[in-house]
């Protein structure tokens, strides 16, 4: 499992064990701990691995506790047991549209099964209900504190974070290639895709959550969204050009000077300055195709997967967090 994965695994469980302890503690020192199962409940449906969505929840929680508190308690004044459950949905359901609650139906839904399955009319009054509605407020409360002053997640330091190290696999890799077609070293194995698509997919769940957060112009501003793009260009090219480079026969390549030209100006476009793309020169790849008796089909391929990846390694260089 990868190590970035076990790291946010550890610091949700964290997040969630501290919750529920804390709102137990809550619970038994209030003498609630008869009604601990609502804010225990709050605190698992509420806390998230996303801390603005922890918020979100939150509020969703609470309204939905309200909501569905306040049309149990009237529909329980009528009917009970599963017909009141039915009538309390039907009635939910308009109400909390209506009011643009959508995002509380859950819970609403769930607070009706629960009031409504007490033994009688007469255990279920206002006393109750916002006694109830109490409990889960506090562990809503006790959810958002947790989230936010312990173990926060701080999404421009991990994205920023998971753009280095994919930087840095690259780049050394390059280094590797140049050094290779220099005859310092042995030819580099292609890299493990395992730990680049883990990084960009990493990438790709802050964005996704940035862009629905509250933070979702500074996002705009920032332009991780077009960086995102470049890597999902850069990461597919890379791939098919390291296997391309992997299936040149070793001999023949290291006289060719061309393509180590290629790889100097693919490390300049991350690490230096980048320049415009290359134009198409099939007839210099055809000649050297035939100076050392190289395939030439590949030969052209590589040039064509290079033009791309050199394109987006320069746009990643000019976007390079400060």
């Amino acid at each position: 499992m990868p190590q970035t994965v076990q790291n946010q695994l550890l610091r949700n469980s964290l997040k969630l064990f501290a919750a529920v302890l804390i709102t137990a503690a809550i619970a038994v020192w209030t003498e609630r701990i008869q009604f601990a199962w609502y804010p225990l409940l709050a605190v698992v449906m509420v806390v998230d691995d996303n801390d603005d969505h922890t918020l979100q929840a939150a509020s969703g929680r609470i309204l939905g506790t309200v909501a569905g508190g306040l049309i149990t308690f009237l529909v329980h004044t009528i009917l009970g047991g599963w017909i009141g459950v039915l009538v309390s949905m039907l009635v939910m359901i308009p109400v909390l549209q209506l009011l643009g609650w959508q995002s509380a139906l859950n819970t609403a839904s769930l607070v009706a099964v629960m009031f409504l399955m007490l033994p009688g009319h007469t255990a279920l009054g206002w006393d109750y209900v916002f006694n109830r509605a109490l409990d889960t407020v506090v562990g809503c409360i006790v959810a958002i504190l947790v989230g936010l002053l312990f173990w926060p997640q701080n999404s421009t330091s991990e994205l920023n974070a998971a753009d280095g190290r994919l930087r840095r696999s690259l780049q050394n890799q390059l280094q590797s290639y140049s050094d290779w077609l220099a005859q310092q070293r042995s030819k580099p194995n292609p890299l493990n895709t395992a730990p680049l698509t883990n990084d960009l997919q990493r990438i790709e769940q802050l964005v996704a959550q940035e862009r629905k957060g509250p933070r979702h112009q500074a996002l705009k501003r920032s332009g991780w969204e077009q960086r995102l793009r470049l890597w999902q260009l850069a990461h597919f090219h890379w791939i098919a050009w390291e296997r391309l480079m992997a299936g040149l026969p070793e001999k023949q390549t290291l006289q060719a000077d061309l393509l180590r030209q290629a790889v100097e100006e693919l490390q300049r476009q991350l690490s230096g300055e980048p320049g415009p793309t290359p134009g198409r020169e099939p007839q210099r790849w055809q000649q050297l195709a035939q100076q050392h008796q190289l395939p030439l089909l590949p030969l052209l391929a590589l040039a064509e997967e290079g033009r791309p990846l050199h394109a987006c390694l320069g746009g990643l260089n000019r976007m390079a967090p400060l």
